[in-house]
């Protein structure tokens, strides 16, 4: 189960694909484990196809079909749990996003939120897990995704205490002390919905000694480190880190579309000698505008630079009905203005500044680029830098903040930057941009195998393993 369903319906009674990279991830792995799936009516044509199939319905995954059943909150009870809490209170926490001078203020707003939104829509989803697993036979496997859902696993449990079940979570685990952002309520209830599980899957070892920590310190429970479990109500739970990736074949037959190819085409009338390139959401986490700062700077430092690159930050734009991801689109937009006025010209501008979703545009992108610049303030994973290392064709360079959980594996096939550090990011921009050609060739081998070698299927066998090891689960198969 998953905030968001595989796919969205379109008014003439078919289907789109959901976007986001954790679909891409789940449409792989509810294949792989014919898993029947459960997702949140967020909209009004989600909540009448569920009122059309109030016993699920077919739809199309990767390459078969499968199940799927809402929950169905109302407007304003998914406007609660989603704008209000999920985005951005936990959103913001996660990614250490809040000024905390000044930000959050707890209000009766948020409790409110919390109580009437937060937890009902959990306990509807949990309402609905329920009444499947029970409907089967023998012990049901349940698996929940992401931080919208942190209080399932305690309601399953509780209802179906002989269940398995395993929680992923795709953004980064914060440390004890800044979950302390939370009243003690809220935060002691994430947790303990959470310990409903068997195992517990991050992005990275960091995401799980922070939760192990956690745990200790925010709840007083028994921990022990080096197997990476926690005792919690007499249960053992297990914290485990498994790195999402991607679906090389898929990733690679799209690479060699005509669409992509047409993409390339046009890349290629404008093209300059050098191409740095972000594809991001315009997210306050993806540290966009700090990235141009960066770029401003190696264009001062390196005027000989100037007409021979170009910066394409290729961006969809993301939650723009919360206020401060509004906000921090206009101070892109503002910054890339400023800097194109005061050090472009007529012929030449710096920073080529695109607002629009087009799939086949960010692979034309990823394989074109002579730098990739993947400067999250945090980020669980960061599948753009692993997609980039795929498939790019001109030795390019990766540029990787420390603080992406993507960084755990590749690190020692990009240019490593602190995300807040200007200077240094403009310096790894350079060096990327002059480094000599047999380095650029083995830095980007480099990047590729460790993305060959751990791609989605050994991101679903993992997983798989350790449910066969930790758990009493006897018969799961993967594919």
């Amino acid at each position: 189960m998953s905030n968001r369903g595989p796919h969205e319906p379109r008014g003439d009674g078919t289907f789109r694909r959901g976007a986001g990279g954790v679909i891409t991830g789940l449409l792989t792995l509810a294949e792989a484990t014919g898993a029947t799936w459960v997702a949140c009516a967020r909209n009004d044509p989600e909540r009448e196809l569920a009122a059309r199939h109030p016993t699920g319905m077919t739809v199309p995954l990767a390459h078969s079909r499968g199940r799927l059943h809402y929950a169905t909150p109302t407007r304003d009870q998914y406007e609660m749990y989603y704008s209000v809490i999920a985005n951005p209170v936990l959103w913001f926490l996660q990614h250490y996003l809040w000024d905390l001078g000044n930000e959050p203020v707890i209000d009766e707003r948020i409790h409110q939120a919390w109580t009437k939104g937060y937890v009902d829509v959990n306990r509807q989803i949990s309402d609905k897990v329920i009444e499947l697993a029970r409907s089967g036979d023998g012990a049901p496997l349940v698996l929940v995704h992401d931080y919208q859902l942190y209080l399932v696993p305690g309601m399953v449990r509780k209802a179906v205490p002989d269940a398995v079940i395993q929680f992923f979570l795709h953004v980064p685990w914060a440390t004890p002390q800044y979950w302390k952002v939370l009243p003690k309520e809220m935060r002691d209830a994430i947790l303990e919905g959470l310990l409903g599980c068997d195992v517990i899957g991050f992005q990275s070892s960091l995401d799980v000694r922070n939760f192990l920590l956690t745990c200790e310190q925010n709840l007083g429970l028994q921990v022990d480190e080096r197997e990476r479990a926690v005792v919690a109500g007499g249960r053992i739970v297990y914290a485990r880190h498994y790195p999402i990736s991607v679906d090389v074949a898929a990733t690679m037959r799209l690479a060699a579309s005509r669409g992509v190819k047409r993409q390339e085409e046009d890349l290629a009338t404008w093209r300059p000698p050098k191409l740095i390139a972000r594809i991001d959401r315009t997210d306050p986490s993806k540290n966009i505008v700090r990235g141009f700062l960066a770029y401003e700077k190696l264009l001062r430092y390196h005027p000989d630079l100037r007409g021979q690159v170009q910066f394409w930050a290729f961006l969809q734009p993301s939650r723009q009905d919360v206020a401060a991801y509004s906000r921090y689109l206009r101070h892109i937009r503002q910054t890339a203005g400023r800097i194109n006025s005061e050090i472009g010209n007529q012929d030449w501008q710096p920073i080529r500044l695109e607002i629009a979703e087009s799939e086949r545009k960010a692979i034309a992108a990823m394989k074109n680029f002579d730098v990739l610049l993947v400067n999250p303030v945090y980020d669980g994973l960061n599948l753009v830098s692993k997609e980039g290392a795929l498939v790019n064709a001109k030795d390019g360079v990766i540029v990787l903040s420390e603080n992406a959980g993507a960084h755990e594996e590749l690190r020692e096939h990009v240019l490593s930057i602190n995300p807040f550090d200007v200077e240094a990011t403009a310096a790894a921009m350079y060096a990327g941009l002059t480094m000599a050609a047999e380095d650029r060739h083995r830095l980007n081998d480099g990047a590729r195998h460790v993305v060959r070698t751990n791609d989605i299927a050994r991101w679903i066998s993992n997983q798989v393993q350790d449910l066969r090891d930790l758990t009493r689960l006897p018969a799961l198969t993967s594919s």
